[in-house]
């Protein structure tokens, strides 16, 4: 049987099909719209760090993992600035300033991955979505962190 190869086009193909998956029931179906958010931020980060996990199994090479892993942590970041346009589609006083322009979103979700939100949660389904985040965000830094670490003691 023939090894699978991990391409970091996979991921991005399965985080773009659950982003639309999601826009379509949010759009669609705006009464489920914010349950909707939230049981995607979950599904999705939990499988980015599925995919973070795939990477340091399958690639040996320690640059390329670090590119790798870098790349996911951007695609981590992406994913839940969607996630936060999305809530803000449905709510948009979920956030008190946040801005729903593409730029503002992206800070905000490097500033909950690096552990420091700019902007607080005004409703209940804010509140889910940082905490979800939040929590994946930890998950996501001490995995890569760790696999760094081992590294650079194994060199």
């Amino acid at each position: 049987m023939r090894a699978r190869r991990f391409t970091i086009s996979h991921s991005a193909i399965g985080v773009v099909g659950l982003l639309l998956v999601e826009a379509l029931i949010v759009f669609i179906v705006p009464p489920i719209g914010t349950f909707m958010v939230i049981l995607s931020a979950v599904a999705g980060g939990v499988g980015i760090v599925v995919i973070a996990t795939d990477i340091v199994e399958e690639i040996r090479n320690s640059r390329r993992m670090l590119l790798l892993l870098s790349a996911t942590v951007i695609e981590f970041i992406v994913f839940f600035a969607f996630q936060y346009h999305f809530l803000m589609h449905l709510d948009p006083a979920s956030f008190q300033n946040l801005v729903p322009e593409p730029v503002s979103l992206l800070l905000q979700s490097t500033m909950v991955f690096a552990l420091n939100p700019l902007y607080m949660p005004e409703s209940v389904g804010a509140k889910a979505l940082l905490l979800v985040n939040t929590l994946e965000s930890l998950v996501l830094a001490l995995f890569v962190l760790q696999n760094i670490w081992q590294l650079h003691r194994n060199r």
